[in-house]
């Protein structure tokens, strides 16, 4: 996902930070040093604040784990999952597939809020456990962070989709009636439903005392919640438009490759600039050694393009991301989106026999389009 940090890997899933996050991780932190912390008598400002700090990292490691339960749900249920995203609102596992039945959908739809109500369980547990022998900022620290989780598990169960909830109300739908889309598209609207609730409560929270900033904050969660029912029942249209086309029947079998033997500088002027693609594999004959994109050649100075060969700076196979020729077309689709890239390249045997991209299927979308199919 553009703007995003990578931290690592847990257990194999890829672990990325949004910018959009240093924005909520303020706002908790001000909320616990400013807001929870401040009626504790006798602590000085700047151990308020590293509390408050201590707090919110641990919150939002709380939100990790209830992404981590996610993935590691669907990964054995054998759903893709390219890895996780923390945002403003919270995270997001980036699913490479659908869950293939309703029972699958439910397991990895309760997995995230029941790992949090755990999570508010024991915190709030230990609270109460050290409310007479601790500090009164370790017990104000964990009572938040055991309500927090709570919360969060409660409104992750809201009944709209893209939530948890949404989910849960998608795998009902879906199982009584058979029919994936038509079960989305409830999600969707229920999900449309909660954000406008939310937003029109956030509006009536701004006219009270002391709601102004709540009442903002529910109108952004709401006009999120909205974008994202809306693109989750557009991101079915699309996969419904896609089944069962192959990727041998849109991709592009003409395919130009680079000799890893080639300069940079040769590369960029008769590949790049003449031909006005964005990535070219790199193929010794039928061999193919990867691909080289304009980030590639980015890395290499200016001044060294004209010494330096194709094959020395190409994306090695084994990081770069292949298809095979009968793979279904939104497998393609969502591989790219996965991994925040442009194309896929198709190879049979070994052999490079075409590459697929984001335009090769709009194409294919807008031709369909226009038939009325």
């Amino acid at each position: 996902m553009h703007g995003s940090i990578h931290l690592g890997k847990i257990a194999g899933i890829s672990i990325d930070l949004h910018f959009t996050w240093f924005i909520i991780f303020a706002i908790v932190v001000f909320w616990i040093g400013a807001g929870v912390m401040s009626g504790v008598p006798g602590i000085q400002p700047g151990v308020r604040w590293a509390w408050g700090v201590a707090v919110a990292l641990v919150f939002f490691l709380s939100l990790l784990l209830h992404e981590l339960a996610h993935s590691l749900v669907a990964r054995r249920l054998g759903i893709g999952i390219s890895g996780i995203t923390l945002l403003i609102f919270g995270g997001v596992s980036r699913m490479t597939s659908e869950p293939q039945s309703a029972k699958d959908e439910l397991k990895m739809a309760i997995a995230g809020p029941a790992t949090s109500m755990i999570l508010g369980a024991i915190f709030l547990s230990l609270s109460l456990a050290v409310s007479h022998s601790a500090k009164p900022m370790v017990h104000l620290g964990l009572f938040w962070l055991g309500l927090i989780n709570l919360v969060l598990a409660g409104f992750n169960l809201l009944p709209g989709f893209p939530l948890d909830g949404g989910r849960v109300l998608r795998a009902i739908v879906w199982s009584t009636t058979g029919d994936l889309r038509h079960a989305t598209y409830v999600g969707s609207m229920a999900g449309q439903g909660v954000a406008y609730l939310l937003m029109a409560f956030g509006v009536f929270a701004l006219f009270t005392p002391k709601g102004f900033v709540n009442g903002l904050w529910f109108i952004l969660i709401g006009w999120f919640l909205l974008d994202a029912a809306r693109s989750g029942y557009q991101q079915q249209l699309l996969q419904s438009a896609l089944s069962g086309v192959r990727i041998k029947d849109i991709m592009t079998t003409d395919v130009v490759t680079i000799a890893p033997e080639a300069t940079v500088q040769q590369a960029v002027d008769d590949y790049f600039l003449r031909l006005n693609y964005a990535a070219f594999p790199v193929a010794d004959g039928h061999y193919l050694r990867g691909i080289l994109t304009l980030a590639h050649v980015r890395q290499v100075p200016r001044e060294q393009w004209a010494d330096t060969r194709v094959g020395d700076v190409v994306e090695p196979l084994d990081q770069t991301r292949m298809m095979r020729p009968t793979d279904d077309a939104w497998d393609a689709l969502a591989a790219m989106a996965g991994a925040d890239q442009g194309r896929v390249l198709v190879v049979d045997g070994g052999e490079l026999v075409g590459i697929i991209s984001r335009t090769n299927i709009m194409r294919f979308l807008r031709t369909k389009m226009g038939l009325g199919m």
